[in-house]
């Protein structure tokens, strides 16, 4: 299995955007604009290849950590006695964890520094590494003035902006360069219509990974499941504990390695619709209504519609997208019917639900192996799921059953914390 890194994170980065729109209300493609600024600003520098990658990367995921702290924001701000670091620290460690990245020189940890020390780690301009800087430039002026919508007419007013917040929010380097590469027509790159056009002149400056060596896999596979199931306090270790046991029903199956750690890449994804669905409703304590309930549906058509975008990831997507289908047609998103469901998909769908009842949630505890199967058995009786997939599972999980084993992000995510 091939996949080109950038494909897969620029994916990640769009579902990203939808969490940064619930809290600042940013446009779409946020963290596609900070990356085509920060670029030209590198390449303007003269940076190096590995420079230039290592901060496209940052610029693109400068945010991977903010549905994990999202609580720490209100109204677009910062809540009274939070520094912001938390999600500064961990996303320079998730980033860190990218096969093929480079040494990230502090890129996401710093990018909310200010020149004159205000920032969360009161770092100056002459203590903060450049690439950093250029992130925080590009991200703020892309929050403040919503680049994807700006009319021609705005690009001087942005320009005096930058100007104006020279030696306080931004060093002057960083000025520099940024008026140096700011005009009319890095405007109408940076438009909702067009900025998904040039995601080529980014990608260059992004390694491809073949992403068929097991270590890579599972460790994008991680970085992946902790963004997504961060996204909600009531689902912490969903998409982790589906692809923990994904790919112990793999091992039952006997499936070769390449199979196997497909499956459990299925399971780290399978829900990174999710990171496009309101907060309010996926944490709603009461009964949702109708619209609601239907939002929440979408999630599955979502994790289809991005994986989709991703060359090489075809079977990975299917698994992972149909995880709501039903053999009796009855699921969702694309109503499929058993001749249309392949036996992972089939394994995929079991899994979800039996995952769900066995997790402990705040609202609830998780339920017994038992209990578990015996719903799983009502569901494949009314041709639901797959009876015999349901029986296997009910052999295979009854020894670990609701084990979790801690990702190598969590574990690092706590040494870097105590420390």
């Amino acid at each position: 299995m091939k996949v080109e890194r950038n494909k897969l994170l620029s994916v990640l980065s769009e579902a990203l955007d939808n969490v940064e729109k619930e809290i600042f209300g940013v446009t779409g493609h946020h963290g596609k604009r900070v990356a085509w600024l920060c670029v030209q600003m590198g390449e303007q520098m003269e940076m190096s290849q590995e420079e230039l990658s290592d901060l496209a990367v940052s610029a693109l995921l400068h945010d991977n950590a903010l549905s994990e702290y999202q609580d720490e924001y209100e109204n677009g701000s910062l809540k009274p006695g939070i520094s912001g670091k938390n999600h500064c620290r961990v996303g320079e460690k998730h980033l860190q964890m990218i096969p093929g990245c480079h040494s990230l020189r502090g890129f996401v940890l710093y990018h909310h520094e200010c020149a004159d020390g205000s920032g969360p780690f009161h770092k100056k301009a002459n203590e903060t590494p450049l690439g950093a800087q250029l992130v925080h430039i590009a991200d703020e002026v892309d929050l403040r003035f919503a680049l994807g919508t700006c009319a021609l007419s705005d690009v001087e007013k942005i320009r005096e902006y930058v100007r104006a917040k020279e030696g306080t929010l931004f060093g002057t380097e960083a000025v520099n360069c940024f008026l140096d590469i700011f005009s009319e027509e890095c405007l109408e790159v940076l438009a909702d219509n067009t900025i998904e056009q040039c995601e080529l002149e980014i990608a260059p400056v992004w390694i491809p990974m073949e992403a068929g060596g097991k270590a890579n896999i599972y460790t994008i596979a991680g970085l992946f499941a902790e963004i997504i199931d961060y996204k909600s306090s009531f689902t912490s270790r969903h998409s982790m504990g589906l692809a923990q046991k994904a790919e112990k029903m793999a091992q039952y199956y006997e499936y070769d390695e390449q199979t196997t750690a497909q499956l459990y890449l299925a399971g780290a994804l399978h829900d990174i619709g999710k990171l496009l669905v309101r907060l309010d409703i996926l944490e709603k304590p009461d009964r949702l209504e109708k619209e609601e309930y239907r939002h929440i549906q979408s999630h599955a058509y979502e994790t289809w519609r991005l994986l989709s975008k991703v060359p090489g990831l075809e079977t990975v997507t299917a698994w992972a997208a149909n995880h709501h289908e039903k053999l009796n047609g009855t699921g969702y998103p694309f109503g499929k019917r058993a001749e249309e469901l392949g036996e992972k998909e089939r394994l995929m769908a079991c899994l979800d639900i039996y995952q769900a009842l066995t997790e402990e949630r705040p609202y609830k505890a998780g339920m017994p192996h038992a209990k578990v199967i015996c719903i799983l058995r009502e569901m494949a009786e009314k041709q639901e799921l797959d009876a015999k997939i349901v029986e296997d599972i009910a052999v295979a999980l009854q020894s670990d059953a609701g084990m979790v084993q801690k990702t190598e992000i969590e574990k690092a995510v706590e040494t870097k914390t105590a420390k």
